[in-house]
């Protein structure tokens, strides 16, 4: 412990850099509860003053215990990311600190002299944070740092690392720097290391250099020669394009490293590369090393270190993953030089949580990058450690400058910072089998007496209706009134199916045009679609991950929530599952489950215009060999990537299932199905050969111009849930001695690709066709969202309200969203959503604080004006573009994906006036128009049941 006192001790005590502070880090505050109204000259327990600057602390109280205050001064993507909820969530567990996010509005938005003060400050760079702001606020507020947020600067230029490490004695790989630039550092920075006894950093250190070129495989600067394999990086520590050139004896090329996408962290290229000469750049000897692994290092503060190894990305660029969709890792333990590196590392950079990069080769150990602010991912004992090891660091901290904690309200001040008043968000339903269904013409009169003299669809879900289904299949069989293998095909899949709880036949009466005589049905057998257990493990892992965050940002708003949900079976489950971990295990009040049809069902609101769109997408999928109907999309559409045209990828997969099919037959006549797999679950059986059977069907055995859309929805959705499910059938039952695995994954990405294509455009591939059929779809949803916004806005107390529904929902929700105008940072380009999974989100956050803009001291009454903001935020769900080649556990169940922010903080009223313009100008004309009116379902009011 006495290193993390000298590192809290004489690393963070504040240095004015440019301004100076007239208040003392080692200052009493007055015990004075109360929040001042106004600029203070006086320092007190409710707020500091500096330089006629007031600071406001949360709100005072003598009823609650006092607390020290933890600010968190980083981009909200990092601040609220599932790591630092593990963290701070487990500080605030322990009663002793009141945590406040400072949140991107108020540090993008706000001036340092309005944010919220702090005790304690995590404060971090990442893309788009505010340095200067955050500097200059450190400056004027003086809270302790838990990381040196001036050095964080240092980290920026790879040459300025090299050097810290070098006269901290940490081995580095040999190198040759080409300077054709300085480095840019504040003069202020410059003399702070010098004075502390680091390594002179001024401009007149850095001597302009290049690297010369001795032949194909050599370089030199001065006495240092180095030979290929060498690695070259930008100086820049944001850019991640690290290149590795290799000899000619060796075939040559360059291995391209960048920052991971997807399961990929480099690519190959083949022959002679001219060395980058575009900027400055580190060359370092390449190092081969041990186990052909990196290893990952993590501090918290200069004693503790947890280091991970991974496969190194040079081996083959392939990242592997597990089913959290996380790089697989494995804890290795530090050697003693490991561990002092560790330290030196942390005590040079003045960065008490920080991370590293380390070789090990050839016996030693070299560091070849520090990354600054890290925390390792999905371990609890290191979640123990960190809020362990911080505590006791904060409690220090206080000791030493004399900080007694403060009697704080459990939020800040409307004043100080924009709170969270609502969380309205929109899920997708979880993990589900594949839907499926089966269609049947028939005339016989055994089906023709189930409509039971209806003249209508008749939907039969029942035990004793589906034995009726049975019995007429039976009966038709036996006297040769139907298709004998269309019977039997019948009689298996109720057989199979009929006792499963989602499994439904609708009767459809077909009549003669000229006297409307009933000349036939169509019997269609729906079943699948029904909630998994990996469903399970996704509901409750996101409602205590979305619990964390709101508990972070403003508890209260736990305190209201109301959920609204679709008809469906695995829309309720999802729900339910979900609560139980978001209330903490509290019940919700009855009438605060509603089900609504009319909102999150499906409706044929937009039946004629998704009809004329489905024509569209078969004539593009379908077009002749050596034509194109790519001049159906609008100008300037992006496919998914690896894809040229779609009716080429149609064709290879066509081709792919053909051969699998020939190769699934020949493996059934040796095969015991029984044992392919170890262990079924979600109620499969071997009888699923015969939805893949289904599916060759529908793609090998009909005319290339009548394969529908709707069916490579149908073949990806297979895909994907065996690849989670049935991975054992998978791959045994469509693998032979000469294709193994390899065809399957061929199908499975060329599937994904078709989907990337068909399934969002199926709801409109023009941008008006995507607004019109959204805000039909939507329009009862869109409502609903802008009153309850309304609401939570003019309400005194804040709110949680969630819509469960199903993928149209999501799709035609988002489309309108980015159809109708907000300053989305997303497009339809399958780049920033290619598929929305399940648990997929769309999320709106309202923030409200008291208007900044009277000048008078501002009262503490309700009736006070307020100023609002919304933002936007979504999330893909449980999604990973390489299922079929990730590691899963028993669970089979993928994490979902967290949240991304796609819009920027927006006024209120602007962004509320663009879904009301929409609503009025679509409700005129649903109201207008009958027929849509009245495909519209009627809203089920009431609790499900599940």
């Amino acid at each position: 412990m006495e290193h993390l006192a000298e590192l809290a001790g004489s690393f963070h005590r504040p240095r004015p850099l440019s301004i100076t502070s007239t208040h003392s880090a080692s200052s009493k505050r007055s015990d004075s509860p109360g929040r001042q109204s106004s600029v203070m000259k006086t320092t007190s327990r409710a707020g500091r003053s500096v330089e006629g600057t007031t600071f406001y602390r949360p709100r005072g109280s003598t009823t609650l215990p006092p607390k020290f205050v933890l600010g968190v001064a980083a981009m909200d993507q990092k601040a609220r990311s599932k790591p630092m909820r593990n963290i701070l969530n487990r500080l605030l567990s322990l009663g002793e600190f009141e945590i406040v996010i400072f949140g991107d509005k108020v540090l993008l938005d706000e001036e340092p002299e309005t944010w919220p003060s702090c005790d304690f400050l995590i404060s971090f760079f990442s893309a788009g944070f505010p340095m200067a702001k955050a500097l200059r606020y450190v400056r004027l507020a003086a809270p302790f740092c838990v990381n040196d947020l001036a050095y964080q600067q240092l980290l920026w230029d790879r040459r300025v690392v090299l050097r810290i490490l070098d006269h901290t004695g940490v081995r580095t790989p040999r190198r040759i720097v080409a300077n054709r630039d300085l480095p840019t550092l504040p003069p202020d920075l410059v003399e702070d290391v010098r004075a502390n006894g680091g390594p002179d950093l001024g401009p007149t250190t850095w001597p302009m250099t290049d690297v010369g070129v001795v032949d194909a495989d050599t370089i030199r600067q001065g006495s240092v020669t180095l030979r290929k394999p060498f690695v070259e990086k930008p100086v820049s520590g944001e850019d991640h394009n690290v290149w590795i050139y290799y000899p000619e004896s060796s075939g040559g090329g360059v291995r391209k490293l960048f920052r991971k996408v997807n399961n990929k962290s480099s690519e190959f290229v083949v022959g002679p590369v001219e060395l980058r000469r575009d900027g400055s750049y580190v060359y370092e000897e390449f190092m081969t090393v041990d186990n052909l692994e990196d290893v990952k290092v993590y501090t918290i503060g200069d004693s503790y270190a947890h280091a991970e190894t991974r496969k190194s990305p040079v081996v083959d660029g392939v990242v592997q993953r597990n089913a959290e969709g996380k790089e697989i890792r494995y804890i290795t333990p530090l050697t003693d030089a490991e561990r002092d590196m560790a330290r030196k590392v942390c005590l040079g950079f003045r960065q008490a949580v920080c991370g590293f990069d380390l070789l090990r080769a050839g016996g030693n150990s070299y560091v070849i990058d520090v990354n600054g602010w890290s925390f390792v991912k999905g371990n609890d004992e290191y979640y123990d450690n960190c809020c362990h090891r911080l505590r006791l660091m904060f409690l220090q901290a206080a000791e030493r400058r004399q900080i007694p904690p403060t009697a704080a309200s459990s939020e800040p001040t409307l004043e100080s910072a924009w709170r969270l008043k609502s969380f309205v968000s929109v899920l997708r339903h979880a993990d589900r089998t594949p839907k499926q269904k089966l269609k049947f013409s028939l005339r016989s009169p055994p089906f023709m007496a189930l409509l039971r003299g209806a003249e209508e669809e008749v939907v039969l879900k029942k035990q004793e209706e589906l034995s009726d289904v049975v019995k007429a299949a039976d009966e038709a069989l036996k006297d040769g009134l139907e298709d004998k293998a269309h019977m039997e095909q019948l009689c298996m899949v109720m057989d199979k199916k009929g006792g499963m709880a989602g499994t439904k036949v609708q009767v459809k009466p077909v009549f003669n045009k000229k006297d409307r005589s009933l000349e036939k049905v169509q019997l269609v057998v729906k079943w699948g679609g029904e909630f998994t257990h990996a469903g399970l493990h996704q509901s409750k892992d996101l409602g205590l991950n979305l619990r964390k965050d709101l508990v972070l940002m403003n508890r209260k708003v736990l305190d209201d929530v109301k959920l609204y949900l679709s008809s469906e079976r695995r829309v309720a489950a999802t729900a339910e599952i979900f609560l139980n971990t978001f209330l903490n295990g509290q019940e919700l009040p009855k009438e605060a489950m509603v089900v609504n049809r009319a909102m999150l069902d499906d409706s044929d609101a937009a039946k004629e215009q998704m009809e004329l769109v489905k024509t569209k997408l078969q004539e593009i999928l379908n077009a002749p060999t050596g034509s194109s109907k790519m001049n159906l999309l609008p100008p300037g559409f992006i496919l998914p990537a690896e894809m040229v045209d779609p009716a080429v990828t149609l064709t290879e997969v066509i081709e792919m299932m053909g051969q699998l099919r020939a190769i699934m037959k020949e493996n059934l006549k040796t095969m015991n199905m029984d044992t392919i797999q170890t262990k079924w679950c979600c109620q499969d059986t071997p009888f699923l050969v015969e939805r893949w059977e289904k599916l060759f069907e529908n793609f090998c055995d009909v005319d290339r111009s009548a394969v529908e859309p709707s069916k490579i929805s149908e073949l990806y959705d297979s895909c994907k849930f065996d690849a989670l499910h049935n991975r054992e059938f998978l791959f045994g039952l469509f693998s032979n001695a000469e294709h193994g695995k390899e065809l399957i994954r061929r199908l499975w990405y060329k599937a994904k690709d078709l989907f990337d294509f068909v399934a969002p455009q199926e709801y409109g591939v023009e941008r008006s066709e995507k607004l019109e059929i959204g805000v039909l779809s939507a329009l009862p949803l869109v409502k609903k969202l802008v009153q309850e916004i309304e609401d939570a806005r003019d309400s005194v107390t804040p709110c949680t309200r969630l819509f469960f529904t199903k993928e149209s929902k999501i799709i035609t929700l988002l489309n309108v969203i980015i159809a109708a105008g907000f300053p989305v940072k997303l497009s339809y380009s399958p780049k920033e959503v290619d598929e929305v999974d399940y648990l997929t989100q769309i999320v709106f956050e309202l923030y409200e604080r008291l208007s900044q803009r009277a000048t008078t001291p501002r009262p503490t009454t309700p009736s006070w004006p307020r100023d609002y903001s919304i933002r936007l935020s979504f999330s893909p769900g449980a999604h990973d573009n390489n299922v079929i080649d990730t590691q899963m556990d028993g669970r089979h169940s993928l994490s979902t994906a967290p949240r991304r922010w796609i819009t920027n903080h927006i006024n209120l009223d602007e962004a509320l006036a663009l879904f009301k313009s929409l609503v009025e100008k679509y409700d005129k004309r649903v109201r207008s128009t009958p027929e849509i009116a009245d495909s519209v379902p009627a809203p089920v009011v009431g609790a499900p049941a599940v």
